[in-house]
């Protein structure tokens, strides 16, 4: 009867560890807004120009070449999601966001002129 003491002894452990555990939650990370009616972003995201749409699996912020993430999702001035093939022109006023691993981009906001605004005023 080892097994039946053995088995006995790694629930005992789990459910003390379960019962062991922090009760509270961890926080949510802090957002970036701006005033009502604007768009609301995620914590960790930074600013920057982009120099042209992203293309060849690579994104130019601020001069810098990054890789993009396979997911890379870049947002447009009213919130739509759009292909970087559909991007004309160049140095578009952006917020970004780098994936869990710090290494490629993972989300781009294209700002509008009043979005440039209140985050400057801030």
């Amino acid at each position: 009867m080892p097994l039946s003491s053995l088995a006995s002894a790694l629930v005992s452990s789990i459910v003390t560890a379960i019962l062991d555990a922090p009760a509270e939650a961890p926080a949510p990370p802090q957002s970036v807004s701006v005033p009502a009616g604007m768009r609301t972003f995620p914590a960790g995201v930074q600013g920057g120009t982009l120099q042209a749409a992203p293309a060849m699996g690579q994104v130019v912020i601020n001069g810098k070449t990054f890789p993009a993430a396979p997911g890379l999702q870049v947002r447009n001035e009213a919130n739509r999601i759009v292909l970087p093939s559909m991007l004309m022109g160049s140095n578009f006023p952006v917020l970004y966001q780098m994936d869990a691993g710090g290494i490629n981009v993972w989300r781009i906001w294209i700002l509008s002129p009043s979005e440039i605004a209140a985050l400057q005023s801030r």
